[in-house]
């Protein structure tokens, strides 16, 4: 009879771990948000994601869809009313392979940069980046839902004198 009582506590007490040990392997975003545009056209996202474990490392992608003008900007700072002004649209995204401290979470941060163009400007004028918008912003990692930092349009004009 004590065998069994011993055997049974051995099996609850595996149960319980193993439980323990499941939960904590169940990855899912705590919150995520994004700020900016910031002056280089960029957008900063962040996130927290928990149920890691202790030490686990995962991938975490932030994707969104740009649309970024860019133009040639002249000596005097102006934009030339010329057809050297090119709008690119695409959808962008930044990733990063992070680690959980003790506590089985992580809270980070992801830069996602605006498309590139292959506008090149003529002699005397300098590339600049227009304007960019984020649209459909997400963040995702493997086992846990995408999550959404709302309100949805991040943008940004940095020379509003250019047509």
């Amino acid at each position: 009879m004590k065998r069994l009582s011993i055997l049974t506590l051995a099996m609850v007490a595996l149960a319980g771990f193993m439980a323990t040990y499941m939960w904590a392997q169940n990855p899912h975003f705590l919150k995520c948000g994004a700020s900016g545009v910031n002056s280089d056209g960029s957008l900063n996202v962040s996130f927290t994601i928990a149920g890691l474990g202790s030490n686990q490392s995962i991938d975490v992608t932030a994707s969104a869809h740009a649309d970024a003008t860019h133009a040639c900007k002249n000596n005097g700072q102006q934009c030339p009313n010329a057809a050297n002004k090119v709008n690119v649209q695409s959808d962008v995204s930044a990733s990063g392979t992070f680690t959980s401290g003790k506590n089985g979470s992580i809270k980070a941060s992801l830069t996602v940069d605006p498309p590139d163009t292959t506008l090149t400007c003529p002699g005397g004028q300098k590339l600049v980046l227009v304007s960019v918008s984020y649209t459909n912003v997400s963040v995702s990692a493997p086992g846990a839902n995408d999550c959404d930092p709302s309100p949805g349009t991040f943008s940004a004009n940095f020379f509003p004198n250019c047509p």
